[in-house]
């Protein structure tokens, strides 16, 4: 069986992403390297990284191009409230199921879900 090492996306401003994402997440700094000027962060996602990279001529996906990253958390509320206290825009979701979801973009219109169970349980 395969796995998922990695998901890389483009930005505009490293530092600004990669401390939205630790704010935010709580996603630690895995690594960080840098070659000409490409820059590099890999934060750990638990059973992966996010690799976020920023250089002079990343590309700008077409909207449509790209859906999403969902996230799973343990403390759903607590997060609710935390993206409320840094202003961020959010669209609540209640299931049939009786789950939630959240949505949300990161700095870079990236579109974020996050959600109160995990997908595959």
């Amino acid at each position: 069986m395969a796995a998922i090492d990695h998901i890389g996306i483009y930005v505009k401003d490293l530092e600004q992403t990669t401390a939205f994402y630790r704010e935010v997440f709580g996603f630690n700094l895995h690594s960080r390297l840098e070659m000409g000027e490409t820059k590099i962060a890999f934060l750990d996602v638990g059973n992966g990284l996010l690799e976020i990279v920023q250089r002079p001529e990343a590309p700008t996906a077409p909207e449509g191009v790209w859906s999403h990253l969902a996230v799973t958390v343990d403390d759903f509320d607590g997060l609710l409230t935390r993206l409320k206290g840094l202003n961020i825009q959010t669209r609540e979701v209640n299931l049939p199921n009786g789950g939630r979801i959240v949505f949300l973009k990161d700095p870079d219109g990236h579109d974020i879900e996050i959600d109160e169970k995990p997908f595959n349980k």
